[in-house]
């Protein structure tokens, strides 16, 4: 069946909830997305203003390193993957739209509780329960972008919806540590967390969907719906999507450890406030990535233009720059490692457009949502999950003087598993033309 990508007959913002393929406008199109980054904003936002407030809540709840790991990191992430892959079929087959401001609403909600939390216990409740809601966003959400914009666009894309890691990570880090330091750290979450129900309102009534697999030609690979068993038999064969899936994972893996423990340090190692460190970690990991994502995003859509496994090599060429300097910015006073500080960022924001385009140009449209959801289970087990908990575990094994102890050393330690993941993308590069 022939889609049209050049018709102009409605506005996706006000269409039927099962338009015709021609049903979707570029105007709409753009105006939808907009709508998912600012939805996958308030998700990065959440995430990492409880990384800027992390000394303030171990000195009042009597939090531990190795704990706060696995509220950052690990456990948080395992229920995130788990909760996606239950998820993501409903988005195969039921509203995208619908799942996505429910997710929003319930997360933002649950943000606003942690104010309330008067022990790890029940800051771990909210923090799980986060991690639950958060899992109906991406999928349903990358689902809803390959419906949207045909493959040779999706790469600027996915760039733009994943500035909502930018935007959020900047207004979590910044606005949050603004927050803790005039409003203290309960009332942060509160400030912070209450305004994502608005968000979640606005999505309920503003986004609809477009017509499933749009761009597609083969209509029976759009109305095909894969079993548990087919679906496991896709994912497992297929060399270029699991190639993707454990590349991304291990490179997440020695950037997190990076990113989720930097302010941290900072904060340990030249005794700045949490309003200091918010504004710097802020400018980094939220305004320079969204250049990065940008640039990094557009380019790998013209230069797949030549050859796909641009998509991958991007990737691989910010990961070959990103690590060692990792390495430097431990070895250098402040205003070196501000600099090394820019180079890190502007290039880890360089792997998740390139990555998310790829996965999404060899899975078929009802396997989109699931998909997504298996890259994202590994993503976030094995990357934002062990990442943040095995540099907090190792850390507190190397111990050391002062406030910073085996930081610092910890961080520059799981730069190794780098190499993982760019081993993972030259397998998926192999077979990725074909695919």
């Amino acid at each position: 069946m022939a889609h049209s990508t050049t018709a102009d007959d409605g506005d996706l913002i006000h269409a039927h909830p099962a338009p015709s393929p021609a049903a979707v406008s570029t105007r709409g199109a753009w105006i939808a997305l907009l709508l998912l980054t600012l939805a996958y904003s308030f998700s990065w936002m959440d995430r990492f203003l409880l990384v800027i407030l992390i000394d303030p809540i171990s000195r009042d709840l009597h939090v531990s390193n190795t704990e706060i790991g696995l509220l950052t990191g690990f456990g948080a992430s395992l229920l995130y993957s788990l909760s996606g892959l239950v998820i993501a079929p409903l988005a195969d087959r039921r509203s995208r739209s619908t799942i996505i401001a429910l997710a929003v609403g319930t997360w933002s909600a649950l943000t606003a509780a942690i104010g309330f939390a008067g022990s790890f216990a029940t800051l771990a409740l909210s923090r799980f329960g986060i991690a639950i809601a958060s899992a109906g966003c991406s999928p349903a959400a990358y689902s809803l972008i390959s419906d949207l914009f045909p493959a040779r666009k999706r790469g600027t894309a996915i760039a733009i919806y994943s500035l909502g890691i930018s935007l959020g990570t900047w207004a979590g880090l910044t606005l949050g540590g603004l927050a803790a330091d005039t409003l203290g750290w309960r009332n942060a979450f509160l400030a912070l967390g209450l305004p994502g129900l608005a968000v979640a309102l606005v999505l309920r009534l503003g986004l609809r969907e477009p017509a499933r697999g749009r761009f597609e030609t083969d209509q029976a690979d759009v109305d095909h719906h894969y079993s548990a068993r087919e679906a496991l038999r896709f994912f497992v064969g297929h060399r270029g999507f699991a190639g993707i899936a454990l590349g991304f994972a291990f490179l997440s893996c020695a950037t997190s450890a990076f990113e989720n423990w930097v302010p941290t340090y900072l904060i340990r190692a030249h005794a700045l406030s949490a309003t200091e460190v918010g504004s710097v970690s802020g400018l980094f990991q939220g305004l320079t990535g969204i250049f990065g994502a940008l640039f990094f995003g557009i380019m790998s859509d013209r230069l797949a233009r030549r050859d796909p496994r641009w998509y991958l090599w991007v990737p691989l060429i910010c990961a070959g720059i990103a690590g060692p300097v990792i390495a430097l910015f431990f070895q250098l006073p402040k205003t070196g490692s501000y600099a090394c500080y820019f180079v890190i960022e502007f290039c880890v924001s360089g792997y998740s457009a390139p990555l998310f385009a790829a996965s999404q140009m060899v899975l078929p449209p009802r396997l989109r949502a699931l998909g997504m959801a298996t890259i994202l289970f590994f993503l976030n087990v094995i990357g934002t999950g062990l990442g943040p908990f095995l540099t907090g575990y190792a850390s507190d094994l190397i111990g050391g003087p002062g406030p910073v102890g085996g930081l610092a050393q910890a961080i520059v330690l799981m730069q190794l598993v780098a190499l993982l993941g760019a081993a993972g993308l030259l397998v998926a590069a192999r077979s990725f033309r074909r695919d």
